[in-house]
């Protein structure tokens, strides 16, 4: 009786260790020019570009001046990362049209880590009315460099990634990637909402961004703090805790991106804001409740034996 409740005891001291041992890989909280860490990936040099951007990227970005409170994560500073697309009304594309337009920002670290978890504060911008307004933002996990990431026009299959209006302006408001299927459909279970949907109309999204936001189911003029939970058998994405796609994990090795879209030939005054972005590596519990069950297996047998 007294080894099991040893070995009980181990155990749960074991699963305290595992939550202890958490490893941050990447923290950036934007408060200086961290531009040396990252690679910036847009239609200039992607393998889906149209050969000549229109975007911005502003590191250290203080959003402050556009009368924006500190992100939900801030310990007090308002920089952050400052992305906008389609800038201009010039013939970007240089065939007498406007073009789509894209960027992502990925951090240069590859992550191998089994299990992690990734977290970003986000603020997408949008002026009702203006011309342009459904642009989306695109946060993901193992990716390349090799192209930016996007839900439309075109679609790239570039990792994990999910893709999010601010207006609720699109029937795809909330849509995620994987590396086998680039635009995962509506209607898929891994949509976590009573219809499945991609829609803002859904009712987990409504009860996120309830009325009387500007945009009622979608992130509009608001911060909301996006997670993504990496395991050896799925990838998890939440809202302000609450859990919007679940899918099984195809590829968890690579960069971590951050991304904006407009899929339009539209020009208009919206952005997105990126800040304080971490990724922690999480120790399997599992693993370690074993280890350390299998020591205690052993000291005891040799304490039996003695």
């Amino acid at each position: 009786m007294k080894l099991h409740r040893s070995l009980a005891a181990l155990a749960a001291g074991a699963l305290f260790a595992a939550s202890a041992q958490a490893q941050v890989l990447i923290s950036d909280d934007f408060e200086s020019d961290s531009s040396a860490s990252y690679t910036i990936v847009d239609d200039s040099n992607a393998a889906s570009g149209d050969g000549e951007a229109d975007s911005t990227v502003t590191f250290n970005f203080d959003y402050s001046a556009l009368g924006i409170a500190a992100a939900p994560n801030s310990s007090g500073g308002t920089s952050g990362l400052y992305l906008t697309v389609n800038n201009t009304s010039s013939d970007n594309g240089g065939d007498g049209a406007l073009q789509e337009d894209h960027v992502t920002v990925f951090n240069n670290l590859n992550i191998t880590a089994p299990v992690y978890t990734l977290s970003v504060d986000m603020y997408m911008g949008v002026e009702a009315g203006q011309s342009g307004s459904t642009e989306f933002a695109h946060i993901g996990v193992a990716g390349s460099t090799a192209d930016f990431l996007s839900i439309f026009t075109p679609i790239v299959a570039n990792g994990h990634f999910i893709s999010i209006t601010g207006e609720g302006g699109s029937s795809s408001d909330y849509r995620h990637a994987t590396p086998g299927t680039p635009a995962v459909n509506s209607g898929d279970p891994s949509y976590l909402n009573s219809t499945n949907t991609t829609n803002a109309t859904g009712d987990v999204y409504q009860a996120l961004f309830p009325a009387p936001a500007d945009f009622p189911g979608s992130p509009g003029n608001l911060w909301t703090t996006l997670t993504i939970d990496v395991t050896p058998y799925n990838v998890t994405y939440s809202l302000d805790g609450t859990p919007i796609i679940r899918t099984p994990v195809e590829e968890n090795e690579g960069l971590v991106g951050l991304g904006y879209t407009d899929p339009f030939d539209s020009v208009g005054p919206h952005f997105v804001i990126y800040d304080n972005l971490t990724v922690t590596e999480v120790p399997e519990p599992a693993t370690v409740v074993l280890s350390v069950l299998g020591l205690a297996g052993v000291a005891a047998l040799r304490r039996a034996r003695g």
